[in-house]
């Protein structure tokens, strides 16, 4: 499992509709093969930034299933105008999982 981890600052007062925007577009990640799931969280102490973690089966699952098909656009149609121009994000693995020790 790959997991993407992405930041995004939303442009002011413009917050909740990105948040309704978002959970209508994120629909559209269950047509693409290895999606597992995904969650959006609201920064605490940074209006209007969010981290969303999208979990899939593997690296090609986001890039080739996901950024680089016609859902990616269908889907940056819906959100990307909420965006300021300074996403970041990147992939990870998991290495450790705490368990009821």
């Amino acid at each position: 499992m790959v997991l993407e981890v992405a930041f995004f600052h939303i442009k002011e007062g413009m917050e909740n509709d990105f948040e309704k925007a978002f959970e209508r577009a994120s629909k559209l990640f269950n047509k693409v093969d290895g999606y597992l799931g995904h969650t959006i969280h609201a920064c605490v102490e940074t209006k209007g930034k969010y981290m969303v973690q999208v979990q899939w089966e593997t690296l090609d699952s986001h890039m080739k299933g996901f950024v680089e098909s016609p859902i990616f656009n269908e889907w940056n149609d819906q959100v990307g105008h909420y965006f300021k121009p300074d996403i970041y994000m990147e992939h990870f693995t998991m290495v450790h999982e705490r368990g009821d020790d």
